[in-house]
């Protein structure tokens, strides 16, 4: 298998990857990593990347199969991939090693709950006790639990997947080429990204980098295709709620989007470029200047916490102007090699199944807290009534104008949907969302104000203490019996074979990462009276459900 520098990274495609450390003075086998990524990104495009594989390595009794402890939702898409349940959970991971020591899954709740001050708690594994988990939820858990798979068997995996949509018929088969097409927009973001931060370097700065490969980081092909496949399982996973009616078909799929135009992909690729150089020159140095943005003098308005006044990813302005603004979604799909929008579409069971319980008799109040650039705003709607009244709540001035041209571009593209198909809906009949600059902590609206609540990828950037805060305040404006959605990266025990890299994300400053990592999410809401409902888990998010129990009304009368 191949092998990479010992030298601690954070991988921008991967943050669990960041573990690996690896024996400097093993064998080097770079020659694959440039071609692996082309032929993986190649074969997605096709549907199947069948053919840049082995002949021996396409036999269903490949040697590296496994039999896998959870089935994966709805069979029609069920994976071929088998694991054997059990993970290794260690404290330090020295090599990619197909040895890996593998425990069952009593033992882990075991040494889970176990006392010794010394082993980290393991939250994403207590939890599920409370929840009724998807069967996600043990999918991921068991995921390559008993050591990674090398370059092959993940893209052989990648074509048996490919070749399952097209089983499907053409709308499975649209739907995967468009999303593999994406993972391979992004893969080439990545490449150029780092090729141009290589050459900016050399060239500009007059010295070398750590990172001399042509993959970002020096990855090599075994975690480059790895990375790959999980994209493409996310995508599978999305696309099975999809056909179970779960929530519709992704709106950017339509023909036509702005976001297929050329002219759109050639600025944001190098807008991406662009930040990429500027953000790994400032991880590179890691210092406090890097890290510093221009509110971060005491003298900037209270409105902003001192949580808030950093460059979180390193990221140019933090979040604290347009140019952040108009990268971010390019850069944070580039990071997550194109699979972050279907991660996220995981909080929207719970909230499309609570429509049923008004629907008919008022519009539906919905609020999103931290709703940055708004796209995942758009994808919530979409699965709405049009009469949805919907806000969103952001401390970014320039988010919150980001969100506000999401928004009237998804209006106007679904007036235009509705109207193709008979409808009558004129330019006033969808209202704009509702956008507001406030405080997670410190929301400015009236108790039991929302029929929803959903907040996505705030909690993993908040200290503790504003994690208890803005629970507080999410659940204080729910109504009773209403739904709240936490979606948020995974922690310790949701997959154990990358607890050990979990941590080193901190180091792309995300200063409260790791704490995130070991808190008791639940319990958050829990203390403000809420009751967990469901979890399920798509490669490196999860999503949490609760509801508002009803009080002090007759049963029936809950409105």
């Amino acid at each position: 298998i191949p092998h990479i520098s010992n030298e601690p990274r954070d991988l921008l495609a991967g943050h669990w990857l960041a573990s690996l450390k690896i024996n400097h003075n093993a064998p080097r086998t770079s020659q694959m990593k440039l071609t692996t990524a082309s032929a993986i990104a190649l074969g997605a495009l096709l549907g199947s990347v069948e053919s840049f594989i082995p002949r021996s390595l396409q036999a269903n009794s490949h040697p590296l199969r496994r039999t896998r402890g959870a089935s994966f939702s709805n069979s029609i898409l069920g994976s071929t991939v088998h694991v054997e349940r059990g993970a290794s959970a260690e404290a330090e991971v020295s090599t990619i090693s197909a040895e890996t020591a593998t425990r069952s899954a009593s033992d882990d709740v075991r040494e889970s709950s176990a006392s010794d001050n010394d082993t980290p708690p393991s939250p994403g594994l207590e939890e599920n006790s409370k929840f009724d988990c998807d069967e996600s939820v043990q999918y991921w858990r068991d995921f390559q639990s008993d050591g990674f798979w090398p370059a092959e068997e993940n893209v052989r995996e990648i074509g048996n997947i490919g070749s399952r949509f097209a089983q499907l018929g053409a709308k499975g088969m649209r739907y995967w080429l468009r999303h593999a097409g994406r993972s391979g927009y992004f893969a080439v973001n990545a490449l150029l990204g780092n090729a141009g931060f290589l050459l900016h370097e050399r060239l500009v700065n007059n010295k070398e980098t750590t990172f001399t490969g042509a993959l970002p980081f020096n990855m090599d092909s075994s975690i480059a295709s790895r990375l790959f496949l999980e994209a493409a399982l996310s995508y599978e996973q999305d696309y099975a709620k999809v056909s179970a009616g779960d929530y519709r078909e992704p709106w950017d799929m339509k023909p036509n989007h702005r976001q297929s135009s050329l002219i759109n992909v050639a600025t944001q690729t190098g807008r991406f470029v662009s930040e990429a150089i500027g953000t790994l020159g400032r991880r590179g140095r890691g210092e406090q200047k890097d890290k510093d943005i221009w509110i971060t003098d005491a003298a900037s308005p209270s409105l902003y916490p001192d949580y808030y006044r950093t460059a979180f990813h390193y990221q140019g302005d933090g979040w604290m102007s347009k140019k952040s603004a108009d990268v971010y979604e390019t850069s944070t799909e580039t990071l997550f090699l194109g699979r972050q929008d279907a991660m996220q579409r995981t909080s929207l069971p719970p909230i499309v199944a609570h429509v049923d319980s008004i629907a008919g008799r008022r519009p539906m109040k919905v609020l999103e807290v931290a709703c940055g650039t708004g796209r995942f705003m758009t994808f919530v709607r979409d699965n709405l009534p049009l009469d949805t009244e919907y806000t969103a709540v952001d401390l970014s001035p320039y988010y919150l104008d980001a969100a506000r041209e999401n928004d009237s571009y998804w209006r106007k593209r679904r007036r235009e949907e509705e109207n193709r198909n008979g409808g009558d809906v004129g330019r006033n009949d969808i209202k704009p969302a509702r956008l507001v600059q406030a405080q997670a902590e410190n929301l400015p609206f009236d108790d039991e104000s929302f029929d929803a609540v959903v907040c996505v990828y705030l909690y993993h950037e908040s200290p503790r203490g504003i994690r208890e805060k803005v629970s507080a305040e999410m659940a204080r404006v729910l109504k009773q019996g209403g739904s709240l959605v936490l979606t948020d990266s995974i922690q310790r025990g949701d997959r154990p074979s990358l607890d050990a890299g979990l941590a080193n994300f901190e180091n792309m400053n995300e200063p409260y990462y790791v704490d995130y990592c070991q808190d008791d999410l639940p319990g958050h809401f829990e203390r403000n009276g809420l009751e967990p409902m469901t979890k399920i888990v798509r490669s490196t998010t999860k999503s949490l459900s609760f509801s508002k129990p009803v009080s002090g009304v007759a049963e029936g009368d809950a409105e």
